[in-house]
């Protein structure tokens, strides 16, 4: 007598179904998720960092916008190329980095019987911590905003940058915070 082979308790076409990654079971739909909320992030953030985020008048008359990447070319050819790079490395080159690193893990963790990399797990530790710091651009131009309101004859104004920048930031976490818990 043959005795069947047993039924894997989970099978690819369960909603929930899972993956090997590590030696672990993976949710399959918290990596897809993940994933989807990354990609938002991403164009979120490339949108914040383009379009403008704050305009300044003065004298009811003069204005300019600033998109936060035309802030920091602004910094860079008054001579600030050392706030330039800070401002540059802080608010557009850790976002992204950040947000490939979680797609590049969502994607090791979609691979059929993968391994995660025996890093990988530290590393979107560390990430996942260190994005609890990203929204701190977002109130660094809070509260430039709040500062020139409070000058004579000058106002401020935020604009749809700012908001899809923070927008970018949140969907950022919680994209990483859905990869690491998953993994």
């Amino acid at each position: 007598m043959c005795a069947s082979p047993l039924p894997s308790p989970v099978s690819d076409d369960t909603p929930r179904a899972a993956i090997s990654a590590g030696g672990r079971a993976v949710s399959r739909l918290r990596v897809h998720a993940a994933a989807a909320l990354l990609w938002a992030a991403l164009g979120l953030i490339l949108g914040g960092v383009t379009l403008p985020a704050f305009s300044v008048s003065s004298f009811w008359v003069f204005e300019r916008s600033y998109s936060i990447l035309g802030g920091i070319v602004s910094m860079a050819e008054s001579g600030q190329t050392a706030l330039a790079v800070f401002v540059f490395t802080v608010s557009v080159l850790f976002p992204v980095g950040k947000i490939v690193l979680g797609l590049a893990a969502a994607r090791q963790m979609r691979a059929p019987g993968a391994r995660l990399h025996r890093t990988l797990p530290r590393t979107l530790r560390w990430l996942a911590a260190l994005s609890r710091w990203s929204m701190a651009d977002v109130l660094v131009l809070a509260l430039l905003v709040i500062l020139l309101n409070g000058q004579l004859l000058t106002t401020a104004d935020v604009h749809s940058g700012i908001a899809l920048f923070a927008l970018g930031v949140v969907a950022s976490a919680l994209g990483l915070g859905l990869i690491e818990r998953a993994k």
